[in-house]
């Protein structure tokens, strides 16, 4: 195997994983609240050969000697935190943080992180006991109070109305009970990890000064809570299906390369002294 067909071969293993981070974004077009992801690629390791004398280099504009790649990797698959667009619902339990970097509080199964965050506030009503129902998210884990408690009322509602600063009124039979939605502003949103199922986490042993705050107060004003709305995915459809197009014709160009390169091979092994 030569030159041609390793740098060939190694690209399109590359090209391989940004299709599916790409595929990975289109079929969650139309996911509440999903970040899409980006792939960005860099050159891998390459040799040169400096074939040419030293003297006169100082005037040259480009490196003296010949540069031999093998190929290009992705460098790194980042999360777009953008704000997506609202859509109405009219839902009681459907709310959208309209400030970009307000995520509601949930609680998982993990040891190491109990609190995860999310922008998508889908939320719905799980019957809890004989008399009560608890708020969760669209996966069923419960969604946190200011508290850190799970935010649990009586099933026999007649209203619920949330208000901008996440304070949610349930009007009952018996009179009005509120309790309050748990809001973390996050400064630093570019280095949360996504967890999978819209959830995202600060990555674990990281020190996290400075980048959240938990809204209490007079600080849950600025979250910006709007009842009845959803924040849609921010994929760019037609960025990613001009993405998929480039990458699909560049994984097509090395894959001939490794078709000429070995059509080349042929021949010469073919040559008769």
């Amino acid at each position: 195997m030569n030159r041609t067909m390793i740098t060939a071969a190694n690209t399109m293993g590359q090209l391989q994983q940004q299709l599916d981070v790409i595929g990975h974004n289109l079929s969650n077009t139309n996911t509440t609240g999903y970040k899409a992801r980006d792939a960005s690629f860099n050159d891998m390791l390459y040799q040169q050969v400096n074939n040419q004398e030293d003297k006169g280099t100082e005037k040259r504009l480009t490196p003296a000697g010949i540069r031999q790649g093998t190929g290009a990797y992705l460098d790194q698959t980042s999360l777009n935190m953008t704000q997506g667009a609202f859509q109405n619902t009219d839902k009681l339990l459907d709310v959208a943080a309209s400030n970009p970097n307000v995520y509601f509080q949930v609680a998982v199964n993990d040891s190491q992180q109990p609190v995860q965050y999310t922008r998508d506030g889908s939320f719905h009503l799980s019957p809890e006991g004989p008399n009560d129902v608890k708020l969760v998210n669209g996966s069923g884990q419960d969604v946190l109070g200011e508290n850190g408690q799970a935010i649990i009322f009586n099933n026999a509602f007649k209203d619920i109305q949330i208000d901008g600063s996440g304070t949610i009124t349930v009007t009952t039979n018996t009179g009005v009970d509120q309790f309050t939605l748990g809001l973390t502003n996050v400064q630093k949103p570019q280095v949360l990890e996504a967890k999978g199922e819209n959830l995202f986490a600060f990555p674990a042993g990281m020190n996290q000064p400075n980048m959240f705050t938990d809204l209490t107060g007079k600080a849950r004003e600025t979250a910006g809570v709007e009842q009845g709305k959803l924040e849609q995915s921010n994929v760019d459809l037609s960025k990613e299906l001009t993405d998929m197009s480039i990458a699909q014709r560049a994984y097509q160009f090395n894959s001939r390369s490794i078709s000429i390169a070995d059509q080349m091979m042929g021949l010469v092994n073919g040559i008769r002294a």
